[in-house]
């Protein structure tokens, strides 16, 4: 059996202005069906690193969490960057190990936005340069140096050539063809400090993705996070783009860690949710057959009533305890009454249903799941990781976490991972976890 893991952090904690130290309790979480993540654990075993991809909403996008799992699982064999949105695709969009930046020129259209036309791959977005234009992209300040630079772009009949500048070599490739997705590679020169994509404008270009990628062995973590998605954003990926990115990018695991915007949308028709998740596992499996899938869904959040005060109150003031089963039963009513009984933070009502349905979708179809929430501490966990000074775990919102409630999040699903490892090591299979 997997050993229990159970962190504490010292921190002292402000309530009414009264600071008094005290012990987080983090308790951590095992692996539920670790005998699912196989090939995550032979190719760790094999030595030459492992190729992790990393979907999920703004937790996974802002590449904090997947950006210290990156670190943890590289160690010292690190793999280029792997999976790179095709531009600055949303205004605050933050990368480790490489930067991104664009000038004016590309259109950028989104999966979230439902009257945007696809296709759409796993980074949600694509960028459009019309013809006549010769907008830029540049990559610069790599901190691992790669051997491949893979532009994932959009036949079309009258498709202009995609111009790459590496320092000051240039090479270019046409996007002209029957319309479908494709990679072109570009071959890096060693020692190069910066990329620059950019149309020939004699054609209109349309960006899918890039990817970075390296010949000697090492850990890759791509991830691919949206702001305010939901796992139905998976819906939006078009099947030929999502067969050719997961054959490129060949993850030995797949870790999913969506639900946190689910769980707040009060109206959410839990019965097609669930139909959905099943579906878009269903289609990441066909297209990746090989991979683990491991479910971790999103942290712990609360929430105030939009009536609460917090002009003359301070927010943090505010105590928090978790819905009873009566105010989640109610829940609709007593907000429309303004009741007094919900004046503290409390759970939205449908995350930890959304949260319970992804754990049985893992059950029930074979998958690997970790609980985020619950290693945090379960209800109102991020009210403590709020409250916690030096460091503060998690932001004002009480929804998102700060860097180190990220980074401590990362630390507990390795540790979770390690020891499932150990485990299979020792007896060739993980043990289920009841």
């Amino acid at each position: 059996m997997i050993r229990h893991l159970c962190l504490a952090v010292a921190i002292a904690v402000a309530v009414c202005g009264v600071t008094r130290a005290q012990e987080l309790e983090t308790p951590g979480a095992e692996i539920m069906q670790p005998d699912a993540l196989e090939t995550y654990f032979r190719a760790r075993e094999a030595g030459q690193g492992v190729r992790v991809l990393h979907l999920g909403d703004s937790h996974i996008a802002r590449d904090s969490f997947s950006g210290d799992l990156r670190q943890m699982m590289s160690g010292d064999m690190p793999g280029a960057r792997g999976l790179l949105p095709p531009g600055l695709v949303y205004p605050f969009l933050q990368l480790r190990g490489v930067e991104i930046d664009a000038s004016e020129g590309w259109t950028i259209y989104r999966a979230r936005d439902e009257e945007a036309f696809g296709p759409f791959g796993l980074m949600s977005a694509r960028a459009e340069a019309a013809a006549g234009s010769s907008p830029t992209l540049t990559l610069s300040g790599f901190e691992v140096p790669a051997d491949r630079l893979l532009v994932g772009y959009l036949r079309q009949p009258d498709g202009g050539a995609v111009q790459v500048q590496f320092d000051v070599a240039v090479q270019a490739i046409p996007t002209q063809g029957d319309e479908g997705p494709a990679f072109a590679a570009f071959a890096v020169p060693e020692a190069t400090q910066i990329i620059r994509i950019m149309p020939a404008g004699d054609g209109p270009v349309a960006l899918l993705s890039m990817v970075l990628e390296a010949d000697r062995p090492g850990t890759v973590v791509s991830n691919a996070g949206w702001p305010g998605a939901t796992s139905g954003i998976m819906q939006r990926w078009d099947d030929d783009v999502l067969r050719l990115e997961l054959q490129r990018l060949d993850p030995h695991l797949v870790i999913l860690s969506y639900g946190t915007n689910e769980g707040f949308d009060d109206e959410l028709d839990l019965d097609a949710y669930e139909a959905n998740f099943r579906d878009q596992i269903t289609r990441l499996k066909r297209f990746a057959p090989d991979a683990s899938v491991l479910i971790t869904g999103g942290p712990d959040g609360t929430r105030l009533p939009f009536y609460a005060d917090t002009e003359s109150r301070d927010p943090e003031e505010w105590k928090c305890a978790p819905l009873s089963d009566a105010e989640r039963e109610t829940y609709a009513a007593l907000i429309a009454a303004e009741s007094v009984s919900l004046l503290r933070w409390h759970e939205p009502p449908m995350l930890k249903p959304v949260l319970s349905v992804q754990r049985e979708v893992a059950r029930d179809e074979g998958l690997a799941h970790w609980n985020w929430r619950e290693a945090m501490g379960g209800a109102c966990a991020v009210h403590d990781w709020r409250l916690a000074d030096d460091p503060q775990l998690a932001g004002p919102d009480h929804v998102h976490l700060t860097g180190e409630g990220y980074a401590l999040s990362a630390r507990m699903l390795m540790d979770a991972l390690n020891g499932a490892f150990v485990a299979w090591q020792g007896d060739g299979k993980g043990q289920a976890v009841p």
